[in-house]
């Protein structure tokens, strides 16, 4: 009967491989990969959604870029959201059902995804709040 080889009677450079090997598995076994924290819910119930504080934000991250003052009329369409005047002017139904992207209304923003829901619920809860500055 032959005897097995225990790991001291491996050849030094097979016990460094060896126990390389086995330390790299471990620490593989050990690692997870993420895209970082799940995204927080959305509680718009319990935030203050005004114009100055969550909407002018989400407008100046998604919608200025062509609706803005100094590109409105050869980008956007000669619509101009840069003011809170101009935007708590603008029918609530047209924009809502872009940002949505709503059957017969232009998805918005064109050049980009859809809004977040959360951003899309901040903005219903801006109109059904009566559009606070």
């Amino acid at each position: 009967m032959l005897a097995t080889p225990s790991f001291f009677d491996l050849a030094p450079w097979r016990r460094t491989l060896l126990g390389a090997a086995i330390a790299l598995l471990g620490a593989a076994a050990g690692c997870t990969y993420s895209h970082g924290d799940p995204a927080p819910a959305c509680d718009v119930a319990h935030e203050t959604v005004t114009y100055q504080s969550v909407i002018a934000p989400i407008i100046a991250a998604n919608c200025l870029r062509c609706h803005g003052s100094t590109v409105a009329a050869t980008q956007g369409g000669s619509i101009n959201f840069s003011t809170y005047a101009n935007l708590s002017n603008f029918p609530q139904a047209s924009l809502l059902g872009s940002v949505r992207h709503e059957p017969n209304h232009p998805f918005m923003p064109q050049d980009g995804g859809k809004l977040s829901d959360c951003d899309i619920q901040r903005l219903e809860a801006w109109y059904a709040l009566g559009k606070p500055q």
